[in-house]
C-alpha cells in the first residue's frame, strides 16, 4: 500500500512536470500560442489540484512507513521481553533476578503474576497497533479479570503499571485507564472465579 501511494504520487508529479515540454515538442509550427496560453492557464489550475493529490500520496506513504517501522521496533522489544520472561519462568533461581514482587508472595503465585502481566502486555501491544479497538479490549479485559489470579496481580502491580503508562503516549494512558475501569467493574460484579472454576467455565469452548 505504501509503495502504491508513493508510485502514484511520483507518477502524477512526473506527468505534471513533463506535460508542458511534451506539448511544446509536439505542437505544429503554425500553432496558435495565444490559444494554447489560455489552455495552459486552465491546465495550471488543474495541475495544482493534481500536485496536491500527488503530495498527499507521498505523505501517506511516508506516514505508513514510519508506522510500520515503529510497529516492527515495538514487536522486537516485545519478543526480547518474552525471551527474558521465558528464562525466568524456567528456573526459580533466574526468577530471583527479575523485578521482585511488590509484596511477599509464594514462588508459584509470583510466576502466575508474571504470566498475567505478560497477557496484559500482549493486549497493550495489540491496542497500540490498532488491532484491538477500545470495545474489543474491554471484552478481553472482562474475561481476563474473571480469574482471581488476574485480579490479585492487578491489585498488587496496578500502581506500577499506572506510573509507567501515564508516562507514555495517549494510547498507553487510554489502555491503563481502561484496565482500571474493567478491573473495578469486575470487582463490583462479585467474587473472582477460583482456578478450577475458571478452567471449568461453561462458556469456554
Amino acid at each position: 500500500m505504501a509503495l502504491a501511494y508513493g508510485l502514484l504520487g511520483l507518477g502524477l508529479l512526473g506527468l505534471i512536470t513533463s506535460t508542458p515540454f511534451v506539448l511544446a515538442a509536439l505542437a505544429p509550427a503554425e500553432t496558435d500560442w495565444g490559444k494554447l496560453s489560455d489552455i495552459s492557464q486552465a491546465y495550471g489550475a488543474v495541475s495544482v489540484v493534481l500536485s496536491a493529490i500527488a503530495l498527499a500520496g507521498v505523505a501517506l506513504s511516508l506516514l505508513y512507513q514510519v508506522r510500520q517501522a515503529r510497529t516492527s521496533n515495538e514487536q522486537a522489544i516485545r519478543d526480547s521481553h518474552l525471551q527474558l520472561a521465558t528464562l525466568a519462568l524456567s528456573d526459580p533461581n533466574l526468577l530471583q533476578a527479575w523485578s521482585p514482587p511488590v509484596a511477599p508472595v509464594t514462588l508459584k503465585r509470583h510466576q502466575q503474576h508474571l504470566i498475567t502481566s505478560l497477557a496484559l502486555g500482549e493486549l497493550l501491544q495489540r491496542f497500540r497497533i490498532g488491532h484491538l479497538s477500545a470495545e474489543k479490549l474491554s471484552v478481553k479485559l472482562d474475561g481476563h479479570f474473571l480469574g482471581e489470579i488476574a485480579r490479585d496481580q492487578w491489585e498488587r502491580e496496578g500502581p506500577g503499571w499506572r506510573r509507567t503508562m501515564e508516562a507514555g503516549d495517549r494510547r498507553d494512558r487510554a489502555f491503563v485507564r481502561l484496565v482500571d475501569e474493567r478491573y473495578q467493574t469486575a470487582v463490583a460484579s462479585g467474587p473472582a472465579l477460583a482456578v478450577v472454576e475458571f478452567q471449568d467455565r461453561s462458556d469456554r469452548p
